[in-house]
């Protein structure tokens, strides 16, 4: 099955090199990083659309297979096994090569599980413009340390024209292995930044801020420093492809947030449901707990879920969020899953926090449905792999309609997440 992907991969890395041969006034950028590639490609087609036709991958189609698919604009095969299927696909691969209509710039999100795999990428891509989102644990029981994270993302910059880079999510110690003309986006010591005036009831007002040049206060509609950070990214984006700052300023009160990703949504009693649910990692579920301890709120719950794919490092890093779990700013943490229960928990009883904890998502849901959450502020954080949290965010909808905003909820993950629900635990 290795060398039957393997050779898809060439194949299809051969069609996507003849694309841009065909059109050599596409640019492609490509976007690349630990966490917040989806929110950072989000916001970047947002603020390229202002000016440019622009075309980019769908949903989390991002590996090596999917990701040649989405750049040539075609669909993949209905079965992956079926050769007659494939062929289909090399078929419409030829005619989009051939197509004389073309967007003028390309978004794709490359996405990778082990070493060894953005080489793979490097084969067949060389990005006008590379955004590197972060640096941060993923996929550890294949990575193993994070500086063989480090070297694997950041290696796009060895074959982009320009690189963008998150200054702040990016340790300096690893800024030396980005090649290449560079820009960095962030905090105060990087080239573009958003600067935060002051904080709204569902974001922010802020000013973006590029050399000496600084535009007019905007209304920025995310919430959290780490999303700031994200459309900051395609804010430069937009610069370094050739709109000026006012038109990038106007563009990025445009952004919402996408679906799973501190999204702000209504719930029962007049409570507000904080819906991160799309994934988790240390850095994102730290960054979201952050956000939740900034907000004015009478009461706030945070509803933690297992953090998948650490490898050996997956006890240290729940010990690690147990930490930063605050009884002063928490007057309950539920956690659902077993890797939460049993590192997490303990560590956030011990610093005083009250805890509950729950094997399955509905479980929590219906405890929180039951209870008076009145003016209280709830936080939803968790890996998606048998954990779902936004099936506990569900029956807390003060609009039962509001569930289409939420994640994963296309008929085949609806029955995917009954039966694992339905398994003993």
């Amino acid at each position: 099955m290795q060398l039957f992907k393997h050779l898809l991969e060439k194949i299809l890395g051969s069609y996507v090199k003849k694309y841009f041969k065909s059109h050599s006034n596409v640019k492609l950028i490509a976007v690349v990083g630990s966490v917040g590639k989806t929110s950072v490609k989000s916001a970047t087609t947002t603020v390229l659309s202002e000016k440019f036709i622009v075309r980019h991958s769908r949903g989390n189609l991002n590996t090596t297979l999917s990701a040649p698919l989405e750049i040539l604009g075609i669909d993949g095969p209905k079965n992956v096994k079926s050769p007659l299927d494939w062929l289909k696909v090399f078929s419409a691969a030829r005619s989009s090569i051939k197509n004389p209509q073309s967007p003028d710039i390309i978004i794709q999100e490359c996405g990778i599980d082990c070493p060894g795999e953005m080489a793979t990428f490097m084969r067949y891509i060389q990005p006008d413009i590379a955004i590197i989102t972060s640096v941060a644990p993923e996929h550890m029981e294949f990575f193993k340390t994070i500086d063989v994270v480090a070297r694997e993302e950041l290696s796009i910059s060895q074959v982009a024209k320009k690189t963008i880079f998150n200054f702040h999510d990016i340790d300096k110690k690893y800024h030396s292995l980005i090649i290449g003309k560079k820009i960095s986006y962030g905090d105060e010591s990087a080239d573009v930044l958003l600067q935060i005036k002051e904080t709204t009831s569902d974001g922010y007002i802020a000013t973006l801020r590029h050399n000496q040049e600084e535009s007019r206060n905007i209304n920025i509609s995310v919430l959290g420093k780490h999303n700031i950070r994200s459309i900051t990214g395609a804010a430069a984006a937009g610069l370094a492809c050739g709109m000026n700052i006012d038109e990038v300023a106007a563009a990025l009160t445009k952004i919402k947030p996408v679906s799973g990703r501190m999204n702000i949504l209504r719930g029962t009693q007049g409570c507000t449901l904080l819906d991160d649910t799309y994934n988790a990692s240390p850095v994102a579920m730290e960054n979201s707990l952050k956000t939740l301890y900034s907000l004015e709120a009478s009461r706030k719950i945070a509803v933690l879920g297992d953090m998948n794919e650490l490898g050996d490092s997956s006890k240290l890093e729940h010990e690690k969020i147990g930490r930063l779990c605050d009884p002063k700013q928490l007057d309950l943490l539920i956690t659902v899953g077993k890797l939460a229960k049993k590192h997490l928990a303990p560590i956030a009883e011990k610093n005083g926090c009250k805890v509950l904890s729950f094997d399955k998502s509905p479980e929590a849901g219906e405890f929180l449905k039951s209870k008076g959450i009145k003016d209280t502020t709830i936080l939803f954080k968790g890996s998606q792999g048998g954990i779902y949290l936004e099936e506990t965010i569900k029956p807390l909808l003060n609009n039962p309609a509001d569930s289409q905003k939420l994640v994963r909820q296309s008929e085949t993950w609806l029955k995917k997440k009954q039966q694992f629900f339905d398994q003993p635990y």
